[in-house]
């Protein structure tokens, strides 16, 4: 399972440097060509074992700019204490 990063993203960087297993990537480094960064899906491990929740979330200052994939494996979004 892994986060995704919307369009709202802002390029600032903060995800990057958070991330402890190097899945995410800036626009340049995009594969899909588009102006965002992108979460590689087989590399994000949303930070367990790592973080109590996904690090690049938490260093994220844009509101709803990382969200969780489709059935991932927490069944809530980043930075919540719900179940």
């Amino acid at each position: 399972m892994a986060v995704l990063i919307t369009d709202t993203c802002i390029s600032c960087g903060a995800c990057i440097d958070e991330c402890p297993v190097d899945a995410i990537v800036d626009d340049d480094d995009n594969p899909t060509g588009e102006s965002i960064y992108y979460v590689y899906a087989d590399k994000c491990v949303e930070c367990e074992g790592h973080h109590a929740a996904p690090a690049c979330a938490a260093a994220c200052p844009t509101d709803g700019c990382i969200v969780w994939a489709e059935g991932n494996k927490k069944g809530k979004k980043p930075g919540s204490n719900a179940a």
